[in-house]
């Protein structure tokens, strides 16, 4: 049953695809126009969409204020073609434009702009694979450009007057846009009859040109996903619920969301996730080990409970076949414990338990995008070295999506904006940067600098000693780092137990002294005695209902003990203590506590 999406994608893969953009794609545009369009785009939206240009384009998303995705797209600002304002393209999938449209429309108040859904007012032709620039360029006579950069829009104009570019609508737009990780181009004309007859001609001559031609059958949208899914996409509504998943937990981040823009709906949210902690679990790809395609067995449908061992891991997302590894994929969340890149894991699927690779996503990028990536962290080394700060983070930004996976340019993005005083935007990227190299100590020495700049004395401490563990695994010595770990450990626990013994002391004169009850469960809960740490800590809040630290404590307590829903009441109610006392830090802490446990 399956032949037929293989020899599509295998087809696909080699000579490239031609296909509607309202068959197996199922993509639509939000027109957004008006004399305040640009603003109000820039302040809802997390990319920069001031900084483009006309005929520029960028990946964005629009975010709850709770950091949740409600939609992602490509945005593409149209070229000047007369009219008095700058006005934009919001490209996705159509079945998502209704839920984005409605959001934005609920947060417009005194703006002049105009929001419409404009998929049924155009035609559209979707080329993906290495020829797509030279196809546009040499079949249908249109002059672009080959060097076209991603999410770029053109109104280009005819070769010549021959009969054949005669037939090319006046109106007609070349957008580079890549959905399967090939490069790729969308071709996007005013609907009407003589835009049919062009569309037909289309199809006809990538036929002709051998070229994978998709229509709406079952096999062309199976084939479709299975290629978008290789490019790491996940889909709205089968992957991810709309407004219900932080930005972080989607893969997405990198790729949609501008390190240096400023504030947008959510913001701080995904930025507080970065700077204090992780997402409970994040989106990562598996690949199956067992190289069988005659069967393709069934994986586990996508918000299913991903499971090893009996234990729940993540959830599953869509399931494809690579036609480029030559394995079977799928798109997945996984817990922290499990999605260190390069794991293999034991997991049980609906054909049983079978292994599969963690690995980064996406799972195939065409070569030219790596290198172009890599051209572009050069350039931006160079930028930086003349002293253009702000050239080189655009071109870092740009480079990493391209390839999200590039270490070098998350490392130079993380310095720059340190050495800029951009510190938490910094260890935002070094946090990143901690996920695609997990065995990195540099990652922890430049994550303990920056905690240091914010004053975050007790982080920049521990960052530190990862470091210091990571250097020795990485030199080889691994039973020198394991000592050094169990001499750290037993040096803690040598510490909590005098502690204990010095506020027994105390509470042996006077059973509620608040100082040394707070005390008192601090240690055991470094000796993870978290029953005795809760008793404790909970007298000692009776005694200090003022002190936002001993709320912050309790709660990672009770988090330890498995009672989260009392975790999030103290925390809620120590957060009231914080905000009240201007207690930054527990605080941050305790809003963090909160958005990890809610999500």
């Amino acid at each position: 049953m399956f032949s037929g999406p293989l020899e599509i994608c295998r087809l696909a893969r080699e000579r490239g695809l031609a296909v509607r953009w309202d068959a197996a794609p199922g993509l639509g545009l939000i027109l957004a126009a008006g004399p305040d369009c640009a603003d109000f785009l820039h302040a809802r939206l997390t990319s920069d969409v001031k900084a483009l240009a006309p005929g520029q384009g960028q990946l964005s998303a629009k975010l709850t204020g709770r950091g949740e995705l409600v939609g992602y797209f490509s945005l593409h600002r149209l070229p000047d073609l007369g009219q008095p304002f700058p006005s934009y393209f919001l490209l996705a999938a159509r079945d998502d434009l209704a839920g984005l449209l409605e959001d934005l429309e609920s947060t417009r108040i005194t703006e002049d702009v105009l929001l419409e859904d404009v998929s049924t007012q155009f035609d559209a032709f979707v080329l993906q694979g290495p020829g797509s620039a030279a196809y546009v360029d040499r079949v249908l006579e249109i002059q672009t450009s080959d060097d076209l950069p991603e999410f770029s829009v053109r109104a280009p104009a005819p070769r010549s007057s021959s009969q054949s570019s005669q037939e090319v609508p006046a109106d007609i737009l070349v957008l580079s846009r890549s959905f399967t990780g090939d490069p790729g181009r969308l071709l996007l004309w005013g609907a009407g009859s003589s835009g049919s007859c062009f569309l037909e001609r289309l199809l006809s001559v990538a036929k002709e040109e051998g070229l994978a031609v998709l229509g709406a059958s079952m096999a062309d949208r199976t084939a479709w996903r299975w290629l978008t899914v290789e490019a790491g996409w996940p889909v709205l509504g089968r992957d991810i619920a709309p407004a219900r998943v932080v930005l972080p937990k989607t893969g997405l981040e990198q790729q949609v969301a501008s390190t240096t823009k400023g504030c947008y709906p959510g913001q701080e949210v995904v930025a507080r996730i970065r700077t204090y902690g992780s997402v409970p679990t994040a989106m990562r790809g598996l690949v199956f080990s067992d190289p069988d395609e005659a069967s393709l067995p069934d994986l586990p449908e996508p918000g299913q409970d991903l499971r090893m061992a009996g234990k729940k891991i993540g959830s599953w997302g869509t399931g494809a076949w690579s036609v480029t590894r030559d394995r079977q994929i799928a798109l997945v969340f996984l817990d922290r414990d499990h999605r260190t890149l390069g794991t293999l894991l034991e997991v049980e699927t609906g054909a049983g338990i079978r292994e599969a690779e963690v690995v980064m996503l996406p799972f195939f990028r065409a070569a030219d995008q790596g290198e172009k990536a890599r051209h572009l962290h050069n350039r931006a080394i160079h930028l930086f070295s003349d002293g253009d700060d702000d050239g080189a983070v655009t071109h870092l930004e740009e480079a990493l999506r391209l390839d999200p996976g590039l270490q070098d340019a998350y490392e130079a993005l993380g310095v720059i904006l340190g050495r800029t005083e951009r510190y938490h935007q910094a260890i935002e990227i070094f946090r990143r940067l901690e996920e695609v190299a997990p065995y990195e100590p540099m990652v922890h020495t430049n994550l303990s600098l920056y905690y240091m700049k914010i004053g975050d004395k007790e982080e920049a401490e521990r960052q530190k000693a990862k470091a210091t563990l990571k250097r020795f695994a990485d030199a080889g010595d691994p039973l020198q780092a394991r000592a050094m770990q169990k001499a750290s450990e037993a040096a803690a626990r040598d510490e909590a137990h005098r502690k204990i013994a010095m506020f027994t002391e105390v509470l042996e004169i006077d059973r509620e002294d608040p100082l040394a009850l707070m005390g008192m469960g601090n240690a055991w809960a470094d000796l993870q005695q978290y029953e005795r740490a809760d008793d404790f800590l909970g007298r000692a809040r009776g005694a200090q209902k003022d002190n936002s630290a001993l709320f912050a404590a309790h709660g990672k307590v009770l988090e330890a003990l498995g009672r989260p829903s009392e975790a999030a009441e103290v925390y809620r109610q120590g957060v009231a203590v914080a905000s009240r006392r201007g207690d930054l830090m527990p605080l941050k802490d305790m809003e963090h506590r909160l958005l990890l446990l809610q999500g």
